[in-house]
């Protein structure tokens, strides 16, 4: 069954709500038990997610309306009083076939790894 423009621009919509879903998910899940602050979270503009956590901040966002293209930016950035540094940086591409491509790995993730990929680029990196 092949997919017309428009259904796949639809899939690939909900997908990325999917794939926003998860990621709240995934932090809400690696917060809990732990005692003190817990990360900031934010949905900012359509197409924008942000995890701010120790120092650090996260950023997701869309590139051109990731909504309907799949395709989208990441930055790692490091937090501090006058400035921030970006220590890490890279793009993603949220196909129809509910599969991630980042362009930092080989490969591509299913939707659910690719969630636990960007909270591991916050969480595990520290």
């Amino acid at each position: 069954m092949t997919l017309t423009i428009v259904n796949e621009r639809k899939v690939i919509g909900e997908l990325w709500v999917s794939l926003v879903s998860l990621i709240l998910s995934y932090v809400a899940g690696h917060e809990l038990g732990k005692i003190g602050g817990s990360p900031a979270v934010t949905q900012g503009k359509e197409g924008r997610v942000t995890i701010a956590s120790e120092g650090r901040m996260l950023a997701i966002e869309c590139v051109t309306d990731c909504e309907t293209s799949g395709i989208g930016e990441w930055r790692l950035i490091e937090e501090a009083p006058d400035r921030g540094r970006v220590l890490s940086k890279g793009s993603f591409r949220i196909g129809a076939d509910s599969m991630v491509e980042f362009s930092d790995r080989k490969g591509k993730l299913e939707l659910e790894v690719a969630a636990e990929a960007f909270t591991a680029k916050i969480f595990d990196e520290m």
